[in-house]
């Protein structure tokens, strides 16, 4: 089940033809590698576009946004058994 977080976050990635790909997030201070990405969508909720990334790190899964119109990144949800 994916508990909601909503916490802003820093993401270190690269563009490869225009497409960027996160690498790693930080995140309450501690980094998180991101061993894979497992999904990626786009939305536009409300007219806010935003980029959302399914992810593993460290044995879980993340939901980390992108707002295209404010730039800003967050955790949005955290895989929890």
């Amino acid at each position: 089940m994916f508990t909601k977080i909503n916490e802003k976050i820093a993401v270190v990635g690269t563009y490869n033809h225009a497409a960027f790909k996160p690498r790693k997030f930080l995140w309450r201070d501690r980094v998180f590698p991101v061993e894979d990405i497992t999904f990626v969508t786009e939305t536009a909720d409300g007219g806010i576009r935003q980029r959302i990334y399914s992810i593993q790190s460290k044995g879980s899964v993340y939901r980390i946004l992108f707002n295209r119109d404010t730039e800003e990144w967050q955790v949005s949800e955290v895989f929890v058994e």
